[in-house]
């Protein structure tokens, strides 16, 4: 075969190999920029899930201390209800947000706990609600670190 012959069959093997060397690399990009964006979703859920276990936190101060409040006065007036019903509001949105299977159970078992014994009913203690309202601030406390 001749040189020129030669030449060409190098030209075309050389173009298949930059052409296979350029797809490779492309996958390879398109592969590390596709477990980026997972990996930044993940982040952002764990983020936004940290947020709403803190909050549910804080909803459950709330609609706690708007219990207190309805339980200590004879007659709650309209502003006590306002705040019960706004209390109770957030703490169900949040409650139903957080994806741990845990701490949503043990909110809401405080919940059960706590709403009998607010309400006046002797069959519930004040024991058996300090122990859920513990439970539930340890559990969403531990999912909260959880998300680190």
């Amino acid at each position: 075969m001749s040189t020129a012959v030669w030449a060409f069959i190098g030209v075309i093997a050389g173009g298949l190999l930059t052409v296979a060397a350029q797809a490779t690399a492309e996958s390879l990009k398109a592969r590390a920029a596709a477990r980026a964006r997972e990996e930044q979703r993940e982040r952002a859920s764990r983020e936004f899930q940290r947020a709403t276990l803190i909050e549910l936190q804080a909803a459950m101060a709330d609609y706690r201390a708007a219990l207190t409040r309805d339980r200590s006065q004879i007659l709650p007036s309209r502003a006590t209800d306002a705040q019960l019903s706004a209390a109770r509001s957030r703490y169900q949105m949040l409650v139903h947000r957080v994806s741990s299977s845990a701490a949503r159970e043990a909110a809401l078992a405080w919940e059960v706990a706590a709403l009998p014994w607010f309400q006046g009913d002797d069959s519930a203690t004040a024991a058996v609600e300090a122990d859920a309202w513990e439970t539930a601030m340890r559990v969403t406390g531990e999912a909260v670190r959880a998300t680190d």
